[in-house]
């Protein structure tokens, strides 16, 4: 799936404003179409946000590229690339039953980590990801709009034209309230790739069977019939930020998603076999540098 282009008299505007600010080594010309795309072709607009996110990136990831919340604790957080969908592109899986920490910073970092993850999984076609939202365990504790609004910032602002479809499934009558404060402000873009889902097995994959292939529909609908089931969900350790679990995959055997543990009831917690075996061709170097945060 290619970045739309725009005029290369457009992109030589681009190059010109980030060379004077001493940023356009940082770039290349995926990435400027990625902003001009984002800003509707305004070159202004699309340098102010390319600047903005570079000083960003440079000032702001974390280093190592880790969430220090499930460096800690696993059950921290529970959203990670599980598979890719018909047009290569990473799929995410989030689940709230199955995350522990509620608070503004750790959530912010966490998505920034798994982003990070999504875009390193990417091959040279494709720029964007899917993210599937189980609101299972959805409840009072996750009513405050900072972390939609964050996570809607992240999108417009450092992510721009990275989303490529939000799957937002069996969000409960509470969740209304909360659309209610966050879709006025949501970047319009973002909105238009937000789809909601039904918590059946029918109306799941329906959606599903129209992106993914069946390794991935399969594994989805898998992980979410496990996911209601209390005992099942108990199981399960997402341990992907250990660097004696993902690690440098110079040996199988130190994988995680390669233990017995790693599985309920046969289902690998990590994800399909395709993402596993991309995973392990591509290490990440914040998967090797967990013992700082530990």
């Amino acid at each position: 799936m290619t970045v739309d282009t725009h005029p290369a008299e457009k992109v030589a505007e681009v190059k010109k404003v980030l060379q004077q600010e001493g940023w356009l080594e940082k770039v290349d010309d995926v990435m400027i179409n990625r902003f001009l795309t984002a800003d509707s072709g305004n070159v202004g607009h699309a340098c102010k946000r390319l600047v903005k996110t570079l000083k960003w990136r440079s000032e702001s990831l974390p280093d190592p590229m880790v969430c220090k919340a499930c460096a800690k604790d696993y059950k921290s957080h529970y959203m990670h690339p599980v598979g890719f969908d018909k047009l290569g592109r990473p799929v995410i899986y989030s689940v709230f039953a199955l995350a522990s920490d509620h608070t503004l910073q750790p959530n912010v970092e966490h998505m920034i980590h798994c982003f990070e993850h999504a875009i390193s999984l990417m091959g040279p076609d494709v720029s964007k990801w899917v993210w599937i939202a189980d609101f299972n365990g959805f409840g009072f504790k996750n009513l405050n709009p900072q972390i939609a609004l964050a996570a809607n910032n992240l999108f417009s602002v450092y992510y721009p034209e990275r989303l490529g479809l939000f799957v937002i499934v069996g969000a409960p009558r509470m969740f209304d309230a909360l659309w209610k404060m966050v879709a006025p402000v949501l970047d319009p873009l973002t909105a238009q790739k937000i789809a909601f889902c039904k918590k059946d097995p029918e109306s799941m994959k329906k959606l599903f069977s129209e992106h993914f292939d069946d390794e991935l529909l399969q594994w989805c609908l898998t992980e979410i019939a496990q996911n209601t089931d209390k005992t099942l969900r108990g199981q399960k350790k997402y341990a992907g930020t250990d660097v004696s679990g993902w690690g440098s995959f110079e040996n199988m055997d130190e994988s995680p998603a390669l233990r017995p543990e790693s599985s309920v009831e046969g289902h690998n917690v990590y994800g399909t076999q395709s993402l596993i075996n991309a995973v392990r061709s591509k290490p990440l170097e914040w998967q090797r540098l967990f013992h700082h945060y530990s």
